[in-house]
């Protein structure tokens, strides 16, 4: 904290998934919750947010060949970057079975050409300073769902194939990827961190490339799959992946309820602070939320106040921490004890 007892404000730039302000929306129960309101008015109205200084999006849901131009320019006058434009790939009938790994040829190359056409946006955008930082591959559909449904090896051979032909088709643009244990796809693959860890290698290695392939775990996905946020984040930046974060939070083991931060898990999402800050993480802090009957401008607001708390919370005894971590003859009492006497400071 600083003198006087105010808060730090985060150190890393927020972008906001413009998917999910003031969005018609809907989930497997309903299929809107919200009016809506046109793409350029959402991205108005996080403009307009403290700490928020980028948006990211998908083509061709919310930016396409059309409205490509218009978007970057109202981008630029607001002053936010377009940090990525991730493929679609999961809201159409034809990946209903999967997109990289679909048994359908024709899906498969229709996938490929999404990603490149995402990529090479990316590409056009970081050009001209802008933003277009990487794209997203989230393996949505692209997994088994019921034994014998699936022959394992050969999908999990196209995901890789395609990937690789992506990255060496275009020029620059990273592949950055989101696993996510299970929905829509009851296994999905390389949904887990391990899993993400040995494809992003994969990648790397075929193209020679360390630059080019990385990360970006979602606090939701992490929890669903029943892991502990602190050690898999640990493991990313340990092993030089870690790109992006997506934040929010779900009940353990639960549904992707996309969650504001704070409401649960809170210890859990503190210590990724911890080691953001111990091994001087530099990249952006994606926001995923749901607000299905909150108001959105008011949820980022809170989301963002209960995300500078935890950071504010571990920075002030991040050494003090390290060493109880490290210690031989100190136990978790103390560092409890540690972390009730800063709360609230």
């Amino acid at each position: 904290m600083v003198s006087g007892g105010e808060m730090e404000k985060l150190p890393w730039p927020i972008s906001v998934g413009i998917w999910f302000v003031e969005s018609k929306g809907g989930d497997r129960f309903t299929s809107a919750y919200k009016v809506g309101i046109p793409i350029e008015k959402r991205i108005e109205l996080v403009a307009g947010i403290e700490g928020v200084k980028g948006v990211e999006m998908h083509y061709p849901y919310e930016v396409d060949e059309k409205n490509f131009d218009k978007i970057r320019k109202l981008c630029k006058e607001l002053g936010l970057k377009i940090v990525l434009i991730t493929p679609g790939l999961f809201n159409e009938t034809m990946f209903k079975d999967g997109a990289l790994s679909s048994k359908n040829p024709a899906t498969r190359k229709y996938a490929k050409e999404r990603i490149i056409t995402a990529m090479e946006m990316n590409e056009e955008l970081n050009k001209n300073g802008e933003g277009g930082y990487f794209t997203i591959f989230w393996p949505a559909a692209d997994g088994s769902t019921y034994p014998f449904d699936s022959y394992h090896v050969e999908k999990r051979k196209w995901i890789r194939e395609g990937l690789i032909e992506c990255l060496q088709r275009t020029k620059s643009c990273p592949i950055v990827i989101e696993h996510k244990p299970s929905d829509p796809a009851a296994k999905t693959y390389f949904g887990t961190t391990g899993e993400a860890i040995l494809l992003v290698r994969d990648l790397r290695r075929a193209i020679d490339d360390e630059k080019r392939a990385g990360v970006n775990p979602e606090m939701a996905h992490l929890l669903m799959a029943d892991a502990s946020l602190g050690y898999d984040i640990s493991y990313l930046l340990e092993e030089n992946m870690l790109f992006h974060t997506h934040w929010n939070t779900c009940r353990r083991r639960g549904a992707d309820t996309d969650m504001l931060v704070g409401s649960d898990n809170w210890n859990e999402t503190a210590e990724v602070f911890f080691w953001l800050i111990e091994y001087k993480y530099d990249r952006w802090l994606g926001l995923d939320l749901l607000p299905k009957s909150e108001d959105t401008k008011k949820a980022i607001e809170v989301n963002n106040r209960a995300m500078t708390v935890m950071y504010n919370e571990v920075k002030a005894i991040h050494e003090s921490l390290k060493e109880n971590m490290r210690s031989l003859n100190i136990d978790i009492t103390a560092t409890l004890n540690l972390l009730l006497d800063q709360r609230g400071k």
